[in-house]
C-alpha cells in the first residue's frame, strides 16, 4: 500500500476512541430505542469495530447479527446526517424484515426510510436513490442494476451486506462492493453471516470481494456469547436400509464403479476409483469443459467420451443418494425424469439399469425407514405438546411434498415451504404464498413446516421446539443455519436422521468437521488482512438535530403478507410519473427546437437542477419519448426522429391554422391549405395547436378533391 493511502487510513483511526469506550456509547446514541434492545457485550463490541473498518461479522443464527447492524448504522446516521446508509439482503421478504427491525429499534421518521426491490420500476428507483431518505433497504440485484444505470454510491457512509457468504464469483454483492469502493472516498462495509464456509479459499474470497479489513467471529463457546445461548440438544437417529434395497443399490454401485475406473484409467481423475466422490466428478467436469473450449493440443474425441462418463457418473451418484437417503419414491421420480431425458449419458444409464432389472424391483420396495422414524418423532412431539412447532428440512422438493402428504394422513397440519422458481422436482411458491404459510405457522394453525433451503436463510421464522433434518447436509453453512432455527431464547432440539453405511453418514461427519474448521480459520484471519486504501479521510461529523429524530413510538409490527403488500408507495410512484411526463414534454420541446444540433442529455439534466428533477425522472422521460418513437438517442444526444431517420418523403413547413374535431387545417409552405387527420400524423400531439409551426417529412395527396397531408416525422420546431 502506498504511503499516502496508509496515512489517510491511519489518521482517523488514531483519533478514534478505543473499542471499549465506543462500545459503551453505542447504546447511548439518541437514535437508538435502548429500552427495546437487551444490551449484549459481544454485540456492542462488534458494532464498535464495524464503524472503524470494513468488518466481517460471523455469528451463529439467532444471536443478533441484525442488532449489530442496527447499532453500527445508527452511529453513521446520527453522526453523519449529510450521508446515507444502505442495508442489503438477498431476498425481498428478508429486505422487508430488516426494514421492520430497524424501524422498531431506531427513532426514524417514515420519510427517512426507503425500500427498493425488483417490484419498483427501475427509473423510479433511480429517482428515490437521489431523494431525501437516509436509510435504504434493497436487494443486491437492484443495487447492482441501478449502479450500472447511473446510481452513484458516494453519499453512503456505510453498506451492510447480510448473508454475505454469497459474495463470491459474479454474485451481485461483489459488483456492489466494487462500485461502492470506486464511488466513495471513505467506504465502510459490514458483512454478516452465520457461516462463511469451511474452506480457507472461500472465506478469503469473501473477504477480498467485500474489501474486509477485520473479522469479528464468535461461536457458542466464546465467553461473551455463552451466557446468551439456550441449550440445543442435537441427536442423531440412524436407520438401517432394508435388505430388499440391496439389489438396486448394488446395481447402481456396479454401474458407477465401472465408469469411475474408466475415468481413472484415462487420467481424467488421478485417484483410486474407490475414493472418487461427487466433488471430484464436479472438478473433473469443469476441467474437461475447459479443455474442450481451449481446443488446441487435446483429443476432442477422448474429451467428449470422458465428459459422457463424468455426466453418467454424476447421474448414478444422484440415483444412489436418492435410494439411500430419500427412499424408493424419490428414486422412482428421478429415474422417470432420466428416462424422459434426451441426453446420451442418461440413455446409457437407463439402458444399463434396465438390463440389471432395477426398474422392475423398484416398484416393490418398501418405505424408507427414515420416514417411520420421522412420523414417530412428530406424532410423539404433538402428543406431548399439541401446540408444538416443528421445521423439517429436506434438500428436495418432491420429498417435501411427500412428507407433507404422509403427515397429513396422520392428522398433522403440515405445509411445504419451498422457493419461488418452478423446477423439475416441483412447482415453486410465490413470496405471498410463503408469507401466508409463515403467518399460519406463527399463529399456530400449522404445526409443521417442511422446508427446503429457503427456510435456512434469514427469514423471520418463529422459534420452534424441534428442527428435524430428514438427511444430513454436506455443507457447514447449511448445517449451522438449520440448527439455528431452534433454541431461540429457550431450550431447543435438533434431530438428524441418517441411514447407516450410506452417503448420509459421510455428509454428517463432513458437516460437523467443516464447522469446526470454519471456526478456526475465521479466528486466524485478522493477522493476515490488510487495510483497504481509501482516497480521503473519514468525513467530518455532522450530527442530527433533535427535530430530525422521531418522537413517536415504534411502529406496529406487520404480518409477512402486510409487509409484501407495503413494498412501495403507489402514490409516490404516481407523483413520479406525473413529473416524468412534464419533463418529457419539456425535453421534446428542446429536441424539436434544436433540429440537427440535437440536445446533449447531460446539459439538459444540468438545466433541471433548480427544478429538482432527478436522474430517474429524466431517464424515464427519455424512455417514454423513445418508446413513443418521438426521439432517437445517438452518441449521448437526443434528436427528433425525422432528423435521425431521413425520409424519402419531401420536407415541408407547416403552420396550424385551426384545430377542429377529428382534423386540423394546416398551411403548407405558406402556399396551400391542407387537412390533417389524427391517423395521418406521426408526431407530438402538443404541436397540434393554433399557431404551431414546424418542419416535417410529409406527403401531400388529394382525397375527394380535398388537399390532405400525411406527416411522417417532425424534424424541427420553428419560431
Amino acid at each position: 500500500m502506498g504511503e499516502l493511502h496508509q496515512t489517510l487510513l491511519d489518521e482517523p483511526l488514531r483519533e478514534a476512541k478505543s473499542t471499549e469506550a465506543q462500545s459503551s456509547e453505542m447504546m447511548e446514541n439518541p437514535l437508538v430505542r435502548k429500552e427495546l434492545i437487551q444490551p449484549r457485550t459481544y454485540q456492542t463490541n462488534m458494532a464498535a469495530e464495524a464503524v472503524k473498518s470494513n468488518t466481517l461479522v460471523v455469528l451463529p443464527t439467532a444471536l443478533g447479527k441484525t442488532v449489530i447492524a442496527v447499532l453500527a448504522a445508527a452511529h453513521f446516521l446520527y453522526n453523519h446526517r449529510d450521508r446515507k446508509v444502505l442495508v442489503m439482503a438477498p431476498t425481498r421478504p428478508l429486505v422487508l424484515q430488516h426494514r421492520d427491525t430497524f424501524m422498531r429499534f431506531l427513532k426514524l421518521r417514515q420519510q427517512d426510510v426507503e425500500v427498493l426491490t425488483g417490484k419498483c420500476p427501475p427509473n423510479y428507483r433511480l429517482h428515490v436513490w437521489n431523494g431525501p431518505a437516509r436509510l435504504y433497504f434493497a436487494t443486491p440485484q437492484v443495487v447492482h442494476n441501478d449502479s450500472e444505470r447511473g446510481l452513484n454510491l458516494k453519499d453512503f457512509s456505510m453498506l451492510v451486506f447480510d448473508e454475505c457468504h454469497r459474495a463470491r464469483k459474479n454474485y451481485s454483492y461483489t459488483k456492489v462492493a466494487q462500485a461502492y469502493v470506486r464511488d466513495s472516498s471513505y467506504p465502510v462495509i459490514l458483512g454478516m453471516t452465520a457461516s462463511p464456509g469451511a474452506e480457507r479459499e472461500k472465506i478469503e474470497e469473501i473477504c477480498k470481494a467485500l474489501f474486509i479489513e477485520r473479522v469479528e467471529a464468535r461461536t457458542e463457546e466464546d465467553p461473551d456469547v455463552k451466557p446468551y445461548i439456550s441449550q440445543v440438544d442435537v441427536e442423531w437417529k440412524f436407520a438401517k436400509l432394508p435388505d430388499s434395497y440391496q439389489p438396486v443399490r448394488e446395481a447402481i454401485k456396479k454401474a458407477l464403479e465401472r465408469r469411475l475406473k474408466s475415468l481413472a484409467s484415462m487420467g481424467v481423475i488421478r485417484k483410486n476409483p474407490k475414493y472418487i466422490f461427487r466433488k471430484d466428478l464436479v472438478i473433473a467436469g469443469d476441467e474437461i469443459m475447459h479443455r474442450l473450449k481451449g481446443g488446441a493440443g487435446w483429443n476432442r474425441g477422448m474429451l467428449f467420451g470422458a465428459l459422457m462418463l463424468q455426466s453418467s457418473s454424476m447421474t448414478l451418484y444422484h440415483a444412489l443418494e436418492m435410494l439411500e437417503s430419500q427412499g424408493p419414491h424419490a428414486l422412482r421420480g428421478f429415474l422417470k425424469k432420466t428416462q424422459e431425458s434426451k441426453k446420451k449419458s442418461h440413455a446409457g444409464v437407463v439402458s444399463e439399469l434396465t438390463s440389471a432389472g432395477v426398474f422392475e424391483v423398484l416398484e416393490s420396495l418398501c418405505e424408507h425407514p427414515k420416514m417411520g422414524l420421522l412420523e414417530e418423532v412428530v406424532v410423539g412431539q404433538i402428543s406431548a405438546e399439541p401446540k408444538s412447532k416443528m421445521i423439517i428440512f429436506t434438500q428436495y422438493r418432491d420429498t417435501s411434498a411427500y412428507i407433507v402428504s404422509k403427515l397429513s394422513k396422520l392428522g398433522i397440519v403440515a405445509s411445504k415451504f419451498v422457493g419461488q422458481a418452478d423446477r423439475a422436482e416441483g412447482a415453486g411458491m410465490s413470496q405471498e404464498q410463503q408469507a401466508e404459510v409463515l403467518e399460519k405457522f406463527r399463529k399456530g394453525s400449522i404445526n409443521v413446516i417442511v422446508a427446503t433451503s429457503i427456510g435456512e436463510e434469514g427469514l423471520d421464522i418463529p422459534n420452534v421446539d424441534l428442527v428435524l433434518f430428514y438427511e444430513p447436509v454436506p455443507s457447514e453453512i447449511r448445517y449451522i443455519q438449520r440448527k439455528g432455527r431452534t433454541g431461540r431464547g429457550r431450550f431447543g432440539k435438533v434431530l438428524i436422521l441418517a441411514a447407516e453405511d450410506t452417503l448420509d453418514v459421510g455428509y454428517l461427519k463432513s458437516s460437523k468437521k467443516m464447522a469446526e474448521v470454519m471456526r478456526k480459520v475465521t479466528k486466524a484471519l485478522n493477522s493476515e488482512l490488510a487495510p483497504v486504501p481509501r482516497a480521503g479521510p473519514m468525513p467530518e461529523m455532522c450530527q442530527m438535530s433533535a427535530e430530525e429524530i422521531s418522537q413517536e413510538g415504534p411502529p406496529e409490527p406487520l404480518s409477512p403478507l402486510e409487509k409484501l403488500e407495503e413494498d412501495f408507495d403507489e402514490t409516490k410512484v404516481k407523483k413520479f410519473n406525473r413529473g416524468a411526463r412534464q419533463v418529457a414534454k419539456r425535453l421534446l420541446d428542446e429536441v424539436l427546437k434544436s433540429g440537427s444540433r440535437g440536445v446533449m442529455l447531460e446539459e439538459f439534466v444540468g438545466g433541471l437542477e433548480e427544478d429538482d428533477a432527478s436522474l430517474g425522472i429524466v431517464k424515464d422521460a427519455v424512455d417514454r419519448l423513445v418508446a413513443e418513437d418521438q426521439v432517437k438517442v445517438v452518441g449521448g444526444k437526443l434528436f427528433a426522429k425525422g432528423v435521425v431517420e431521413p425520409s424519402p418523403h419531401k420536407g415541408h413547413v407547416f403552420e396550424v391554422e385551426k384545430v377542429m374535431a377529428g382534423k386540423a387545417i394546416i398551411l403548407v409552405d405558406d402556399k396551400w391549405r391542407a387537412v390533417l387527420t389524427p391517423d395521418a400524423y406521426q408526431g407530438p400531439r402538443q404541436l397540434l395547436k393554433k399557431g404551431s409551426k414546424f418542419r416535417a417529412a410529409s406527403e401531400l395527396y388529394k382525397q375527394d378533391g380535398v388537399l390532405c397531408v400525411r406527416v411522417w416525422a417532425v424534424e424541427k420546431l420553428l419560431d
